[in-house]
């Protein structure tokens, strides 16, 4: 999902996805909710899975997605938020990734779910899509930016495919500050890298990016509160899986990649708790 960093980097991207799979069908439910985001948590979820569907209501009220919109689906996973968009929003959906196997779970849950007609899924990069300038109405992301190694490198693929008066809106993981201190930079490190990500942007500098890039009407609800649950939800299950993890790996059942989720999701538990990163729902507009 990252420009100029090499196969080697795409690679690690696609084998995390593909490898950890099973962790979110056994955790987050990804059979029945197709989601491999945080949700959003609020007076009207009662449990993971409906936070999980909030987070695609929030998003498409934000963005005013309608019926008349085609949507750029920027890291979309098994298909749930594309799914989810052409069924009860009745839009246009093309979903991309770089996981053939995410691609080809994502058409089958369109077909399964009665909107193959509605959304097509491809493997492409988000920051150098391929397709034309003006192509869509909303590029939609969600906790996939964080993969770029250059987050302005997708801030203006964005732009460009975005049609005049286009809308963007994205929910990340974000540093809540500029630079850390040695031992908080590895808290950090321990964390994304387990996830294949190089590092989180700075809220305040993916702002700037926007604003540089040409967008206006730019927003950032910080929603931390609203993933917290996830996050902690996340923690425990490190907790009560980590050493038989450890056996597993020892014994070759479980890959270097799949403990690295494990120790991921401990340890963002705690750069959370030391205030080091947000989670940020951002929003912009390409003028008309």
């Amino acid at each position: 999902m990252a420009a100029n960093t090499g196969k080697d980097y795409e690679s690690a991207i696609i084998d995390y996805y593909d490898s950890c799979e099973i962790d979110y069908r056994m955790l987050w439910r990804l059979d029945r909710c197709m989601a491999l985001h945080y949700g959003y948590w609020d007076e009207t979820t009662k449990g993971v899975s409906d936070a999980l569907l909030r987070e695609n209501q929030i998003l498409a009220e934000r963005a005013g997605i309608t019926a008349d919109d085609v949507v750029l689906d920027a890291g979309c996973g098994v298909g749930g938020s594309a799914i989810w968009l052409a069924r009860e929003q009745g839009c246009q959906v093309t979903g991309i990734t770089l996981s053939q196997k995410q691609v080809d779970s994502a058409a089958a849950n369109a077909r399964k779910h009665g909107v193959a007609d509605k959304v097509r899924f491809e493997r492409r990069d988000f920051t150098a899509t391929g397709y034309p300038d003006a192509s869509f109405d909303v590029v939609w992301a969600v906790e996939a930016v964080c993969h770029a190694e250059d987050k302005r490198d997708f801030i203006r693929e964005a732009y460009r495919v975005l049609k005049p008066g286009g809308r963007l809106i994205l929910a990340d993981f974000f540093a809540a500050k500029a630079d850390f201190a040695p031992d908080e930079q590895q808290l950090m490190d321990e964390w994304v890298h387990g996830w294949s990500v190089k590092a989180l942007a700075y809220s305040g500098d993916f702002r700037a990016g926007l604003e540089e890039t040409g967008f206006d009407e730019i927003s950032m609800q910080d929603a931390t509160e609203h993933v917290r649950p996830s996050a902690k939800r996340l923690y425990t299950y490190a907790m009560l899986s980590r050493w038989g993890g450890k056996i597993l790996k020892f014994l070759r059942i479980r890959s270097d990649t799949q403990d690295g989720n494990v120790r991921a999701v401990h340890r963002q538990w705690f750069a959370l708790n030391r205030g080091l990163w947000h989670y940020g729902i951002f929003q912009g507009r390409k003028p008309a």
